[in-house]
C-alpha cells in the first residue's frame, strides 16, 4: 500500500471518530513543493515577484509549502555582446571583437566555479532521496538546460504518481531533450504576442475548476507562446488558448496557453501566464494557479482526457481569423461557416489539421496562396 493510500485512509478514520471535520480530511495536510527558479538562459524579473506570492498563497490556504532550489549568489557578471556603431572602421571593430572574446574566455573560467556549485545543488535537490520528500516540483519560468542529474529519474518519479507543474518560460527549458518536452507538452518556438499587448482567450470549458474564473472569452496582457513542431494534441487537454480573431498578429495556428495532462499516474498543469509581474498579482491568476496546483496533487479530480478535436476546431477558427485579415474577407461569415461545418461532422476539423500545420512553414506569397485555397474551400462545400 503506498504512502497516498496510507493518508487518505488515515484522514478517513478521523472524520469518522470525529478528530477532525471533512472539510479538513479533503484539503489534507499542505503538500510540499520544490519550486525551482533557476535559469540558464533569459531571466525574467517576474521571477523575483513570483516567489513570495507562492509562499503566500501556500501558507494563506494550507494547500501547500514550497522549498526553493534558486540561483547560487555571486556569480560573475557576463560581458554584454557589443553592437557596432555607424561610424566603426572594419580594423576598430575587428579590435572590439577580440577584446569581447578575450573577456568571454575570462569570464567562462571564473564562472566554473559557479557553475559547479549549481550543478551541486540540482545534485542535492534532485536525488532519489530529495525527491522522495515532495509531492510536485514546479518550474517558475526557468530557462535552457537545468543541470538535472538524472533526467530520466525523474521524468520516471512524475510517472509513479507525483505532480509537475510548470509557469511560462518552463516551456522554455531543456530543449536537447525530448522526453522533457514531451512530458511538458510542448516547446517554445517564439512569442509574437508579446508582454506589452492585451491580447484575447478562448475558455475551451468554462465549468472546469482550473479555468472556472476566467470567463468563455476574455482579454490578458501578458506574453504569449506558440509551440515548436514536438507539440502534440493528443498528449493534453487545452484549457485556454489564444482567440486569433481578438488577438495581433494574426497566424493560422492554434496557440494553447494552458492545458493539462495524465503522465502515468502523475500529473502535469502547465500555464503559459506568468511572464509580467501584474499577472502575479491578479487574483484570477492566483486562483488559477493554486486550483491547477491542487489538481496535480490530486486534491480533487476533474476531465484530463485529451481533448484534440476540440484543438483542431480552434486551429481552423484561427486560420479563418489569419485569412480573413489578409485576404480582406468578412470574418464572421466565413467563422460561421467553419462552425456549421464542425458542427455537421466533428471529425473534419481533426482531418483539416495536417493541411493547415503545414502553413507553419509558409511565408509571403505561399502563405497568401494557401489561405487563398484554404478559403475557396471552405465555400466550395
Amino acid at each position: 500500500m503506498n504512502i497516498r493510500c496510507l493518508k487518505y485512509l488515515l484522514f478517513s478514520w478521523l472524520v469518522c471518530f470525529g478528530v477532525v471535520d471533512a472539510g479538513a480530511a479533503e484539503q489534507g495536510e499542505p503538500a510540499r513543493l520544490l519550486v525551482v527558479t533557476v535559469t540558464k538562459g533569459f531571466r525574467h524579473s517576474s521571477i523575483e515577484t513570483a516567489e513570495p506570492v507562492l509562499e503566500k498563497l501556500g501558507r494563506e490556504q494550507g494547500l501547500f509549502h514550497v522549498d526553493f532550489l534558486r540561483m547560487p549568489p555571486n556569480r560573475p557578471p557576463q560581458p554584454r555582446r557589443p553592437r557596432r556603431g555607424k561610424n566603426v572602421t572594419d580594423e576598430k571593430w575587428a579590435q572590439i571583437e577580440a577584446e569581447h572574446k578575450d573577456k568571454q574566455r575570462a569570464f567562462q573560467k571564473a564562472d566554473q566555479p559557479w557553475q559547479e556549485t549549481l550543478k551541486q545543488k540540482f545534485e542535492v535537490a534532485f536525488s532519489p532521496e530529495s525527491l522522495a520528500q515532495f509531492d510536485a516540483v514546479v518550474f517558475v519560468s526557468t530557462t535552457g538546460e537545468l543541470p538535472i542529474p538524472d533526467l530520466g529519474a525523474f521524468l520516471k518519479w512524475i510517472q509513479e504518481g507525483h505532480a509537475f507543474i510548470g509557469v511560462h518560460a518552463a516551456s522554455d527549458t531543456l530543449k536537447s531533450s525530448d522526453a522533457y518536452v514531451e512530458m511538458i507538452g510542448g516547446h517554445f518556438a517564439g512569442h509574437p504576442w508579446t508582454a506589452g499587448g492585451e491580447h484575447g482567450f478562448v475558455n475551451h470549458d468554462p465549468k472546469h475548476r482550473i479555468v472556472q474564473m476566467f470567463p468563455e472569452r476574455f482579454r490578458w496582457k501578458d506574453e504569449i507562446y506558440q509551440y515548436d513542431p514536438r507539440y502534440k494534441p493528443e498528449n493534453v487537454r487545452v484549457l485556454l488558448s489564444i482567440d486569433m480573431a481578438a488577438s495581433n498578429p494574426k497566424h493560422p495556428w492554434h496557440v494553447p496557453v494552458s492545458w493539462i495532462r495524465d503522465y502515468g499516474r502523475g500529473r502535469v498543469f502547465y500555464t503559459n501566464l506568468g511572464h509580467n509581474d501584474a499577472t502575479w498579482g491578479d487574483a484570477a491568476f492566483q486562483k488559477h494557479f493554486t486550483e491547477g496546483t491542487a489538481w496535480a496533487l490530486e486534491k480533487f479530480d476533474a476531465a484530463s482526457k485529451a481533448n484534440p478535436s476540440v484543438q483542431a476546431a480552434e486551429y481552423l477558427r484561427s486560420a479563418v481569423a489569419a485569412a480573413g485579415e489578409l485576404e480582406g474577407i468578412e470574418h464572421d461569415r466565413l467563422r460561421a461557416q467553419v462552425d456549421a461545418k464542425i458542427a455537421a461532422d466533428p471529425s473534419w476539423a481533426v482531418q483539416m489539421r495536417p493541411q493547415l500545420v503545414a502553413l507553419r512553414s509558409l511565408n509571403g506569397e505561399k502563405m497568401s496562396t494557401a489561405l487563398k485555397q484554404f478559403v475557396e474551400d471552405i465555400q466550395r462545400d
